[in-house]
């Protein structure tokens, strides 16, 4: 038996959600920097999301494998989608993908964790050893709050010097307080032995390439 965790859920619609608004920006409507704004959210909750999984999978070698091949499913709508080179730039999914390996190895306290963030200074992920340390930071957080939440401040004063918009993410931060505390679990449901249904696994990793497909496709057609 499970217990299901709504708050969990709740931070998964919310960075799916953002993650949307802000492609919708980049892909349609470039000149609306406000979307850009609200899709600052999606990355750091997909990072905490991406920490709360680790520490709840019986298998991680299934976990990274399911990320790393959504990130090749993904690629093509990605680059046709943001107007890139097949190479130029690689997906969310596949800085997640190493991200995972290195807060798994950073858990075991093992040297093996330098490996992703030293490929993410040459491999061009999308966010690159930033992405992989705000993952760092959340993983943090999850064993030291104080601690992991002014690393991330630290961490987004040092990379993002000049100041972004990317320095909005931080807003994520009380979200995801808000769960560690236990505020979101507004609800909980146990699942069946069988655990939770395929679609609801599944239906966060293939909504990712599908959504980039249709904003390339409503872009060739109206745009």
């Amino acid at each position: 038996m499970q217990v299901f965790d709504y708050g969990r859920e709740m931070l998964k619609w919310i960075a799916i959600i953002t993650m949307t608004i802000d492609h919708i920006g980049a892909v349609l409507y470039p000149e609306y920097e406000v979307l850009r704004w609200v899709g600052r959210l999606a990355f750091p909750l997909f990072a905490y999301i991406l920490v709360l999984g680790m520490e709840s999978t019986r298998n991680i070698t299934k976990y990274f494998t399911r990320l790393f091949a959504f990130a090749l499913i993904s690629q093509i709508p990605f680059f046709l989608a943001t107007d890139k080179g097949p190479i130029d730039l690689l997906n969310i999914f596949f800085t997640l993908a190493f991200g995972l390996m290195f807060v798994y190895y950073l858990k075991k306290g093992s040297v093996i964790a330098f490996v992703p963030l030293l490929i993410s200074f040459f491999v061009p992920f999308d966010y690159g050893v930033y992405g992989l340390a705000v993952i760092g930071c959340m993983y943090i957080i999850t064993k030291n709050q104080k601690l992991g939440s002014l690393a991330l401040v630290l961490l987004n004063m040092l990379f993002l010097f000049p100041l972004s918009i990317q320095i909005l993410s931080l807003a994520a931060v009380p979200l995801v307080l808000l769960h560690q505390n236990g505020s979101l679990d507004i609800s909980r449901e146990t699942i069946k032995e069988y655990g939770i249904p395929l679609w609801r696994k599944y239906f966060f990793y293939a909504f990712y390439p599908a959504h980039l497909t249709l904003l390339y496709i409503i872009k060739l057609l109206f745009f």
